[in-house]
């Protein structure tokens, strides 16, 4: 019973990123479900140990160009105490969510999710949202079931950086079930108008090389990569604006 509720939609009910009557749906899930409080005790406790971790590594100045640092932490630890004033509610089963969760776990395909770092944790980005130079970027995706994958981006002046794997050579192998974060962060330069990241997936290891050769040929941002056969792409695009 408690499977019903993807552990994406227990992630974005802890970061309180759902929908009012969604939220109040799975707390009374939460409530009256020891199994369910216990997947959300998992998620905590996968935080924490992040924070360990690479806690402090945040506090470092930053060049102003863009370049990988070590892993933001995604804020968590909060929703815990809403689950804990919980347990009078009565229990009932949670009813199908027909929002995003449901076409990113449900609908079978990939997905992209990217978040930028505030000043008290971090906040998930929706594709086409407003960036500006300087914003560090965490990403992250879910795999859907396909075991390889390479993430990528190109900036407005037609700059490809390689976000997964780290080190290029073949597609690296994905991560199954929720939402997966890339342990680097990213940060935004000053190149113009927009910025697309690319998750490219396929059922079989791939080589990277001709994705970046695609990705640097096309002379631009392109909604789509030309691909070898194959393979599947999900994009993603921040657009990116000065700072006043």
């Amino acid at each position: 019973m408690t499977r019903a509720i993807p552990d994406l939609l227990l992630e974005r009910f802890r970061l309180n990123e759902l929908p009012e009557g969604t939220f109040a749906a799975v707390a009374r899930e939460a409530a009256g479900d020891p199994l369910v409080r216990a997947r959300l005790d998992a998620l905590a406790r996968s935080d924490a140990d992040i924070r360990e971790r690479y806690d402090g590594m945040l506090a470092r100045r930053v060049p102003p160009r863009r370049r990988m640092m070590r892993a933001l932490v995604l804020a968590g630890a909060l929703a815990m105490a809403v689950v804990a004033l919980l347990t009078a509610i009565p229990y009932t089963i949670v009813p199908a969510v027909p929002d995003d969760d449901t076409r990113i776990k449900g609908g079978g395909r990939p997905a992209l999710a990217v978040y930028r770092r505030t000043l008290t944790g971090s906040e998930r980005l929706a594709d086409g949202d407003v960036a500006h130079a300087g914003d560090l970027l965490r990403i992250g995706y879910v795999s859907a079931g396909r075991p390889y994958g390479v993430i990528l981006s190109i900036d407005g002046s037609g700059a490809v950086t390689l976000h997964l794997p780290p080190l290029g050579g073949m597609s690296a192998s994905l991560a199954p079930g929720a939402m997966t974060l890339l342990d680097s962060a990213y940060e935004l330069d000053e190149a113009p108008r927009i910025e697309r990241f690319y998750f490219v997936t396929g059922t079989r290891p791939f080589d990277v090389a001709p994705i970046l050769l695609a990705a640097r040929k096309t002379g631009g941002v392109p909604a789509a990569l030309p691909l070898p056969p194959g393979l599947e792409q999900i994009a993603f695009a921040v657009q990116k604006e000065a700072r006043k």
